[in-house]
């Protein structure tokens, strides 16, 4: 929950997909949806914090991809999230969600 240090990782045209989100966030924005993502998850009831399950790394043409399943903990909310990392850093990283009904 560090967004200087998360960036120090991220490759130059890093982008973060959040489909609760309209548009990519970038680099430049990152530490403002960051230091706002615990107030989102407690919003909904969790404590602020999320768990990682079922971790699966893959090399695909010379990327490394990085895909695992997450849950805010204290609610029913989990989803998919998938990293792709090249030479320069992390190059995005994709979250989806997934609510039971």
């Amino acid at each position: 929950m560090d967004p200087k240090r998360a960036m120090r990782a991220a490759a130059p045209d890093y982008r973060w997909y959040d489909g609760m989100v309209s548009e990519p966030i970038t680099k430049e924005r990152f530490s403002e949806y960051l230091l706002n993502w615990e107030d989102r998850m407690r919003s909904i009831g969790g404590t602020g914090r999320y768990e990682v399950s079922d971790e699966l790394l893959a090399d695909q043409e010379g990327h490394i991809l990085r895909w695992a399943w997450w849950k805010f903990v204290g609610t029913d909310v989990a989803g998919s999230a998938l990293l792709k990392v090249g030479n320069d850093g992390v190059i995005y990283e994709k979250i989806a969600y997934f609510k039971p009904i």
